[in-house]
């Protein structure tokens, strides 16, 4: 028990981290979120350089007025032993969004400590000056890499339905293929299965209006 309470302590902590950042902006009519200063176990660095993939999963929920819309990313970092580079495949909902390399784990860090994430809500369709927030709850290899790639194979035999409408979905008891995925892990990770690494994160945005966003162009 003692251990258990150890554990757990220890994950508040993370979770509480102060220098962590949520950031909501617009860009080309759509809402995304800028994820920053997250505290990633020491021996991160070591991990990327294994040969095995490191994912970053991130469940983020709108709320407004008591409704809410859900987005599920994922960040999957691989290092290729022969060629001596990383390839990070960002995929929203399951289906890969972005596909990038680098050459460094100072690179790839850049790039985690620094996560963009856009295209998740069309700001036509939210409402331009009421209050939200977003919030995001992010694990780091939570569950076994076998049975993640279980998972994968349910998503892809799961998400032949349109992608997710944010006018439709914020709405009260919204049930999206994000919600069901993100559940299937979380069941998987309190479990006490076979965990890669005992690492979360919780974060939120200060209430925000899209009316009161810089919209940025690329």
């Amino acid at each position: 028990m003692k251990g258990v309470a150890a554990v757990l302590m220890m994950l508040f902590a993370i979770a509480s981290s102060p220098a962590a950042e949520l950031t909501p902006f617009v860009e080309d009519g759509e809402l995304g979120v800028l994820v920053t200063g997250m505290a990633f176990p020491e021996k991160l660095n070591a991990d990327l350089k294994s040969g095995l993939t490191n994912r970053i999963l991130l469940r983020l929920t709108l709320e407004q007025a008591g409704r809410r819309a859900q987005r599920a990313a994922e960040i999957a970092i691989r290092y290729d032993l022969w060629d001596e580079r990383f390839t990070i495949l960002t995929r929203l909902d399951g289906a890969v969004v972005d596909s990038i390399t680098r050459t460094s784990v100072q690179e790839v860090r850049a790039f985690i400590d620094r996560i963009r994430l856009t295209r998740l809500f069309k700001a036509a369709d939210l409402p331009a000056s009421d209050e939200m927030t977003m919030n995001a709850e992010v694990l780091l290899n939570p569950i076994d890499r076998e049975r993640m790639e279980t998972i994968r194979k349910w998503v892809a035999e799961n998400s032949a339905r349109p992608p997710l409408d944010p006018a439709s979905a914020l709405a009260a008891n919204d049930t999206s293929l994000a919600n069901a995925l993100f559940n299937k892990i979380f069941e998987q990770y309190a479990s006490g299965s076979d965990l890669a690494a005992i690492w979360q994160q919780r974060l939120s945005t200060r209430p925000f209006t899209l009316d009161g966003l810089n919209h940025a162009r690329r």
